[in-house]
């Protein structure tokens, strides 16, 4: 299997009135009318109500009767950063209300996700009486069932129930559950990463006067961080959150020091969590145990917060060298799949379980292909599946749920496990699922250009037109632009090691300069006065207080007179027909 071919889709949708002209044409690229466009655009639209959310005023007065019982209260996480946040902005609400309160995150490696027996038993008797579950819980029904006597038990989630014969999914009898996927929760918006839905639920203890005002504010930036790194789409509530939260994420402690260890700049975004904090807390749960993610996320002592995010970045970098080793052996094996094979399934006993999500992102954003990757441990054999448009990968796991001991997750991202030996079957019965997913579906990467532009239009006002659409992310993408019939003016690399490539380019209105990184090979296809299209994501660049525009390179292909869409399926010429995003430090 070859990678797959990228196609431009270039919007030709008329702009928006009511809005500057290029912003106009981005927002109705993307599916806004005016009113629609006005409601994104709101920065000072309400949250809603967190009473809103079924089974919130259950798990209110469960919590007011621990507190009025001076009962020990167990919040307990997910192994992830969306868990890790979730955990620690509750934990320290209640901390600071003078609840005495356990943060518990399980181990990924010798637990695995969700509640397990074992380790409520282990809260019981440490004199636990209530615990309150972030980003899990939902699907425990016989754990939950089988809690020990007389333990109160709260569910906050926000993954989809498993229901593959299609029959209403089973819910952990808790004492309260709050899912805004749940049946008969008609929320306003059901898109909440687990921390936004823990966020919510202390938005409605503070109304409730359980925990001092102020704390649900205090408490948004670990919500933001949350829900960026868990890929929530940044639309609805979410945009709220994060746009809300994202001022005040180096006003923590451990975050600020995070920050410093990642070398993220003063004016952070939402691309700085998904490239710089978040991959550094989930490297905690990755490689050894989420908990130092958690003690920096409950730290409040900057020379503690400076030991324990060296640790995490050191992590994080060992992260890095495991994923690079594995993707690049299952490269090879990938080599040797048909073009026409609807999905990617690979296993092997030497890749960490904490990497195999990484590794199936990667596979499928390259090959435009469901990838299935598993750690093929002789005991029980864990994978990560990551989905591509037009297959729900959770569905594609219930077509293959009989070779299956459990699984559950998005429609994009999901996780599972089976017995070793097996592999061989669960390949082929979820190939199956997949393809009927898929149907006749050209195998194309589409890179969805929001517009056209020219050399002019790259200065630092039109950023200031395209940081309105901030927050960007998951759902929200920052825009990508194309500027067409350009011509190379120069090439050099950048770098330590010279792994980064400047190209200046030029057309009829202006010169600007295209960075790309880890391509220093692209200078040898852009000779001098070549003539290339190019599609862009302008960013600000301030240096020594000198404010100049650069624009990040996403795609080239060589200068074409036909229109774009007849670009599909052709041939590219010696310019390689893809600049792939650089991937953090």
């Amino acid at each position: 299997m070859k990678p797959a071919p990228r196609r431009w889709q270039v919007s030709d949708a008329a702009p928006l009135t009511g809005q500057p002209p290029l912003l106009g044409r981005i927002l109705a690229a993307r599916g806004h009318d005016v009113a629609s466009a006005a409601t994104f655009l709101d920065s000072a639209a309400p949250f809603h109500d967190p009473r809103g959310l079924r089974g919130m005023a259950a798990a209110v007065d469960v919590v007011r009767a621990s507190i009025a019982s001076g009962e020990r209260i167990a919040v307990y996480g997910d192994y992830d950063a969306d868990g890790v946040t979730a955990c620690a902005l509750l934990s320290r609400a209640l901390r600071r209300s003078g609840v005495d309160t356990v943060a518990y995150i399980p181990n990924r490696m010798s637990e695995g996700y969700g509640l397990h027996g074992a380790a409520l038993a282990e809260l019981h008797a440490q004199g636990v009486r209530c615990v309150i579950t972030v980003d899990c819980g939902t699907s425990s029904v016989d754990v939950a069932a089988a809690r020990p006597a007389g333990m109160r038990l709260v569910v906050t989630d926000h993954h989809l129930p498993l229901a593959p014969d299609g029959t209403p999914p089973a819910l952990a009898p808790a004492d309260a559950l709050i899912n805004p996927k749940q049946p008969g929760c008609d929320y306003a918006f059901d898109g909440l990463a687990g921390a936004g839905v823990a966020w919510k639920l202390l938005a409605a203890l503070e109304a409730a006067g359980l925990v001092p005002e102020g704390s649900a504010e205090e408490a948004l930036p670990l919500a933001a961080l949350g829900t960026v790194a868990d890929m929530m789409p940044l639309r609805g509530e979410n945009r709220l959150i994060v746009q809300r939260g994202l001022p005040g994420l180096r006003n923590h402690a451990g975050i600020r020091a995070l920050c410093q260890a990642a070398g993220l700049p003063a004016d952070l975004r939402a691309a700085d969590i998904g490239f710089g904090l978040g991959p550094r807390i989930n490297a905690a749960g990755r490689m050894e145990d989420a908990r130092l993610a958690l003690e920096l996320c409950l730290c409040d002592d900057d020379d503690e917060a400076f030991v324990l995010a060296a640790r995490l970045d050191t992590q994080n970098r060992e992260r890095q060298a495991a994923v690079a080793v594995a993707v690049a052996e299952a490269e090879t094996m990938v080599a040797e799949l048909a073009d026409d094979a609807p999905a990617i399934v690979l296993g092997s006993p030497d890749w960490p379980m904490g990497i195999v999500g990484l590794v199936a992102g990667r596979l499928a954003e390259r090959y435009a292909r469901p990838s299935f990757i598993v750690c093929l441990d002789p005991n029980e054999a864990k994978g990560s599946a990551r989905s591509v448009e037009g297959v729900h990968i959770v569905e594609a796991l219930d077509g293959a749920a009989s070779t299956l001991l459990r699984y559950g997750g998005h429609k994009v991202a999901a996780g599972f496990s089976l017995e070793a030996g097996r592999f061989d079957e669960f390949a082929r019965a979820v190939s199956a699922a997949v393809a009927t997913q898929l149907g006749d579906a050209p195998r194309e990467r589409v890179v969805a250009v929001d517009g056209e532009i020219t050399a002019a239009d790259c200065v630092p006002t039109t950023c200031q037109v395209l940081d309105l659409l901030e927050p960007c992310g998951q759902g929200n993408a920052a825009p990508l632009l194309a500027v067409r019939d350009c011509r190379v003016l120069s090439t050099r690399t950048f770098g330590a090691s010279s792994q980064h490539l400047r190209v200046a380019l030029g057309d009829d209105t202006g010169i600007f300069e295209g960075i790309a990184f880890f391509k220093p090979g692209l200078a040898e296809h852009l000779p001098r006065n070549r003539r290339v299209d190019v599609c862009v994501a302008l960013e600000r660049d301030e240096w020594q207080g000198q404010v100049r525009v650069r624009a990040r390179l996403r795609d080239i292909r060589p200068a074409r007179v036909v229109p774009v869409v007849e670009l599909s399926g052709s041939p590219m010429g010696r310019v390689p027909s893809t600049i792939a995003q650089a991937r953090p430090a």
